[in-house]
């Protein structure tokens, strides 16, 4: 069995069992009735939701939504921040204003960085500037600093007082070794999650915070609060984990488990070429028995985000699974793929870091 914190994931997540224990609802019934599903929707990598109805309900009927999604800036994204960034991209598609707060104190309490202003370096330097690179919609999208919005902090102290410690320590199993910084940071998150429904940022509406569900307890924590300050419940879908190149959990503290968006096109093919292949351990043994798509992080790459044409990846994954083709094929069919996203990509985030101020509320 897993285990799941909302600073790090050990072993083996069973995706079938958490939600049971966590009490998660399969999202399937609702995306049944939807259109023009992103890949991440339709392959069932978005697996999970708590009461995704409201926001369905506001998609459906043309109204007003929004969709938060965070990021504790430690250094340069990766894929894994990739697949977060595309599935508020698709709420945003579907109506949504987006709220991308930058968590640059998370980032200091929980030490993955020395400074404050190291995190809030690191945010304009590599996370604003990639996230606008992707195509967000400059009016419906606000990015904001942890420290530098005053109204989170209001927020969070009024929040503060509708809690106890018990419970906060319930959902999140703190112990003598956590710092206070960390606690008060339970509640500054749930902060970030209801500020959409302030009444200068639009008021209260259905708010949907996509996740994986190690994050779970933040969302436990501020529906048992929003009520009590008149707020809607917020909603969440939770998505599996991207593998990382190794296998196991990718990680952006771990530079060989990932592929980060500032990597060299060439420094990325490098890396997926000596990813961890499903594969059999010769090539006259795979052309025989043939190999394991699912383990496979090539194939997993494509699956997730970097083949949207569902033959296409069905006719991979069972030529794969046949021994037609090789690893080192689908490692090469990825690798023109990364390098040409990255490519791309890298053009606009340079153009992207001229527009910060544009993207930011203050």
């Amino acid at each position: 069995m897993a285990k799941i914190a909302v600073d790090n994931v050990e072993g083996e997540v069973n995706y079938e069992e958490t939600m049971k224990e966590f009490g998660i609802e399969k999202i399937d019934s609702y995306l049944k009735q939807m259109k023009n599903l992103d890949t991440l929707y339709r392959r069932g990598v978005v697996f999970g939701h708590r009461d995704f109805g409201s926001v369905f309900n506001a998609i459906k009927g043309k109204k007003p939504f929004a969709v938060l999604t965070g990021f504790n800036p430690s250094g340069p994204l990766h894929l894994g921040n990739l697949m977060v960034l595309q599935e508020a991209l698709f709420f945003q598609k579907n109506g949504a204003e987006v709220f991308i707060p930058i968590s640059n104190d998370e980032t200091y309490v929980f030490k993955k960085a020395q400074t404050v202003d190291e995190a809030t370096k690191n945010a304009y330097e590599h996370v604003i500037p990639t996230i606008i690179a992707l195509g967000f919609d400059r009016k419906k999208t606000k990015i904001f600093l942890s420290t530098k919005l005053a109204k989170v902090y209001e927020l969070a102290v009024k929040m503060s007082t509708k809690t106890t410690f018990s419970s906060v320590k319930a959902i999140f199993g703190f112990n003598n070794d956590t710092n206070p910084g960390q606690i008060f940071y339970s509640v500054m998150q749930s902060a970030h999650i209801l500020l959409p429904q302030l009444e200068e940022y639009g008021g209260t509406r259905p708010t949907v915070v996509n996740i994986g569900i190690d994050q779970d307890p933040y969302m436990r924590l501020v529906r048992d609060i929003a009520d009590k300050l008149g707020y809607v419940k917020p909603s969440s879908t939770y998505h599996t984990f991207m593998p990382g190149l190794q296998g196991g959990k990718m990680s952006g503290s771990k530079p060989e488990t990932c592929i980060y968006l500032t990597d060299k096109p060439e420094v990325a093919e490098k890396k997926i070429m000596g990813a961890f292949s499903g594969g059999a351990r010769t090539l006259e043994e795979h052309r025989k028995v043939g190999g394991n798509p699912d383990i496979d992080v090539a194939c997993q790459y494509l699956y997730y985000m970097f083949e949207e044409d569902d033959k296409r990846i069905k006719k991979i994954f069972d030529e794969f699974r046949s021994g037609k083709m090789t690893s080192g094929e689908v490692k090469h069919y990825l690798a023109e793929k990364v390098k040409k996203f990255l490519t791309g990509h890298q053009r606009k985030r340079a153009k992207a870091k001229s527009q910060t101020e544009k993207f930011l509320i203050k």
